[in-house]
């Protein structure tokens, strides 16, 4: 499912022509390895950076530098997690999203979530979608979809 792109009653922004960079958050590494295989089927020549704890993924993505107007980036982040669980990843990303929100799309991937996790996922209104794990080649088509083609 996509949410809505909406500000101010326009749509956003359409993904640009360059390579989007991804950034993919999971403590499973073998969850991140089949993940970053895929979407170099789809984007060879995209950066693709992998964390396997919040924190750094955080660090990373509040960075100056990390994400600027030159091109989109994915985020996509695993919702449990030991440390510190998806829900606090996005809180803590709220202020990001407010300054590098523009070419920004968050994804929260997760397995046997309950639909009141859902629901609290995409309460969060600069998160796009929720998808079941495992990641596929299906669900790296939904996401180009959705990027591409907001509602």
């Amino acid at each position: 499912m996509c949410l809505s792109r909406k500000t101010n009653g326009t749509m956003k922004w359409k993904i640009n022509n360059k390579h989007p960079r991804f950034i993919l958050l999971d403590d499973d590494l073998l969850a991140l390895m089949l993940a970053e295989k895929i979407i170099q089927k789809y984007y060879r020549r995209s950066q693709i950076m992998t964390f396997s704890t919040p924190k750094e993924a955080i660090e990373y993505v509040e960075a100056k530098d990390s994400i600027g107007n030159d091109r989109d980036t994915v985020f996509l982040t695993d919702l449990h997690m030991p440390e510190m669980d998806g829900f606090d990843v996005l809180d803590r990303m709220e202020n990001t999203v407010k300054t590098k929100g523009r070419r920004l799309h968050i994804f929260v991937l997760s397995a046997a979530t309950p639909p009141d996790d859902i629901r609290r996922v995409l309460s969060y209104n600069y998160v796009i979608g929720f998808l079941d794990k495992p990641f596929s080649d299906e669900k790296m088509e939904h996401i180009i979809s959705c990027i591409q083609y907001p509602l």
